[in-house]
């Protein structure tokens, strides 16, 4: 005649099965009580089962902790099927024998709610979660607490270690281990945890070919015992994410002297599932690693990555100016020609400021159209127009704690200008076609090559927002202003792009560096880079030479005498220069027959500078730039545009504004 039983379905001794004796019989820690908990918050002698009117019923015996049946405190309780006892943190499902009779009833699907992750609630009927012995449940508690423990690894060691907690809890086994392949093919444990009480400690001895059945069969096997006594054991394969063989192998073992019984269908399941959970971690930590080390390598490949290039005058009062506005949070406008680095100062500025670990989310106004612009600035909800067939985050939401950059400004129109004006002020907007506000904290650096003033002027930009966005303002200075920084420039250019060819290069020459101090630059910097990329890709010697720079540099600069070098900068003369590296410029080799320096002609000392002229605008010195790349492509519009590295469309719009006779 079965009797009854409570199962241990969490807590220290989860898994251990206790009959009922048939008259009942004390629940605690001491040993006079039938039922002996291990856990140190049960009370000596915590409640008793009696037998009242031929019924099992539960009475708490005064305890400190008190005891709940189904999340309530009692005193006297009669036991019934699916009851869930709670003492300490034990927690012991009630489960009838054919021996004392419980009153029979029919079992209303009374609900448990259980909290996950998401804080979303799954609500399952009690007699589905805890089954016949409570297992089922326990299985599930046990895959939540394991994806918390997951989600707070960083690596693959970390992901073992938590997985054999929650395996070995789960399936009430002595010892758990994670085992992958080492270099040798042999099979080594890389987490594992062993209760206090296993003699075997970390030791195992399975057979390598009940290991190897495992990971060829590719899925959860429960393992026999040897004849000599040996321990029975349930594994599980842990797959890579190509699905391809396994990587190793989650075990769960037991002493050959366990009263508990042979693991079933249900365990196997419930290994399989911490298996995949656990293969699906180890690619997740791998593969942030991987990235991790990627991000490493370009850091130090390109020295950090967005950094203003420059030792020119120009290029110290733009570092200076990052510096001082890099920490606050205050909008930042940009003024410069296209291609002059306005987006690498803006970089700069998000890297020197407390969100250099946020997003920097770029957006160039101007190769958007209107209708376009919106829903890419803000966002739109499903079916907000033809088209949206999913909601879509905007640029503000991607740039959420972090820094948006909004080149080319000026191209906003009216009605997008309120809507960015707004969210300038109170950081609050709302997606396209949605009702719904959605508040940001998000900084704002903006640039413009076009003339914002007279815009305000012409009634083609909001005067508001023209004043909002030039809190601070500064000028990117062209490249034609700063041209001591073309060697240092070039030669960063080279040493970044120099890895697309595989031949290796050892710098630029006097004539070629001539050339390109000589070029006038209506492309800024954008165009230095294309212009050293062409000569890294067409040239064939291990020095770049004028004549592997596009024809229109190398056309322009011969004859030309070589510019004045500035201080710092190596004289470059018809008679060649020492090898001495100076501001980071590498040695450039002596043309043939050169004399050394001690032969080398005195340089002439430098003439004063001009009296100081008017600067230009912003809009004469782009019409200039346009026509300087009109001229050096033929009139070719498309060249041009490619030259200036911005939309035909966009160049056809200036070339009428500026009206530019071509």
């Amino acid at each position: 005649m079965a009797l009854s039983r409570l199962v241990v379905i969490e807590g220290p001794d989860a898994g251990v099965e206790f009959p009922i004796p048939a008259r009942g019989g004390g629940i605690g820690r001491g040993d006079d009580n039938a039922i002996q908990l291990s856990d140190l918050s049960v009370s000596r002698s915590h409640c008793t089962i009696e037998l009242i009117d031929g019924r099992l019923a539960l009475v708490d015996n005064k305890s400190t902790n008190r005891t709940l049946v189904n999340g309530k405190p009692i005193t006297v309780h009669l036991l019934e099927q699916g009851d869930e006892i709670a003492i300490g943190k034990t927690r012991l499902a009630f489960i009838p024998g054919d021996g004392p009779k419980s009153k029979q009833r029919t079992i209303k699907p009374s609900r448990v709610t259980m909290e996950i992750g998401s804080g979303e609630l799954l609500q399952v009927a009690r007699e589905q979660v805890l089954g016949p012995d409570g297992r089922a449940q326990r299985h599930l508690a046990a895959l939540a607490r394991l994806g918390d423990a997951l989600r707070a690894a960083g690596d693959r060691t970390s992901v073992a270690h938590a997985a054999c907690d929650v395996a070995a809890e789960a399936l009430a086994g002595d010892r758990a281990f994670v085992l992958v392949r080492d270099a040798a093919g042999r099979m080594m444990p890389i987490g594992s945890a062993v209760a206090a009480r296993d003699p075997d400690g970390t030791s195992y001895d399975l057979a390598p070919d009940a290991l190897d059945k495992v990971m060829s069969e590719r899925k959860a096997i429960a393992l026999e015992p040897r004849d000599d006594g040996g321990r029975r054991a349930v594994a599980a394969p842990l797959m890579s994410r190509n699905d391809e063989a396994p990587f190793g192998l989650l075990l769960v073992d037991r002493r050959p002297d366990s009263p508990l019984p042979a693991w079933d269908a249900i365990d196997l399941m419930a290994c399989g599932c911490i298996a995949q959970l656990v293969s699906a971690a180890v690619a997740g930590v791998e593969a942030r690693a991987a990235l991790a080390s990627e991000n490493q390598r370009v850091v130090e490949r390109f020295g950090g990555g967005w950094h203003f290039i420059g030792d020119s005058p120009p290029a110290r009062q733009v570092l200076e100016f990052v510096g001082k506005v890099g920490p606050s949070d205050a909008t930042v406008l940009l003024g410069g020609e296209s291609g002059s680095g306005k987006e690498m100062v803006a970089r700069a500025i998000h890297q020197a400021s407390r969100r250099r670990d946020q997003a920097f989310i770029a957006v160039n106004c101007a190769a958007l159209t209107e209708t376009l612009l919106e829903s890419e600035l803000f966002g739109h909800e499903k079916g907000a127009f033809t088209g949206a067939t999913d909601r879509k985050l905007g640029r503000f939401e991607l740039a959420d704690k972090g820094t948006l950059f909004l080149d080319e400004v000026g191209e906003l129109n009216l009605n997008c200008q309120t809507k960015f004006l707004r969210v300038l002020e109170e950081q609050v907007f709302e997606r396209v076609g949605g009702t719904r506000p959605i508040r940001v904290d998000v900084r704002v650096i903006a640039a413009t090559n076009r003339d914002l003033t007279d815009m305000v002027r012409r009634g083609a930009f909001r005067e508001d927002l023209f004043y909002r966005l030039s809190v601070i303002h500064t000028v990117v200075p062209p490249l034609r202003a700063r041209r001591d920084d073309i060697p240092l420039l070039a030669e960063h250019f080279l040493q970044m792009l120099s890895a697309q060819v595989p031949r290796r290069i050892a710098g630029f020459t006097p004539a070629a560096l001539a050339a390109l101090q000589a070029h006038p630059w209506p492309g800024n910097v954008r165009e230095l880079r294309n212009a050293v990329e062409y000569a890294i890709v067409l040239g064939t010697g291990e020095w770049i030479d004028a004549s592997d720079l596009p024809p229109h540099i190398a056309a322009a600069a011969a004859g030309a005498p070589a510019p004045t070098p500035a201080v710092g900068v190596p004289p470059v003369s018809a008679a060649g220069v020492p090898p001495v590296p100076a501001m980071g410029v590498p040695p450039v080799p002596p043309a043939a027959g050169a004399p050394t320096a001690a032969a080398a002609p005195p340089v002439a000392p430098i003439a004063p500078a001009p009296p100081p002229v008017r600067p230009k605008s912003l809009r004469e010195l782009e019409r200039e730039g346009i026509i300087a790349a009109l001229r050096s492509t033929g009139g070719n519009k498309a060249q041009a545009a490619q030259l200036l590295e911005i939309d035909r469309s966009t160049l056809y719009k200036k070339i009428k504004d500026y009206g530019i006779d071509v």
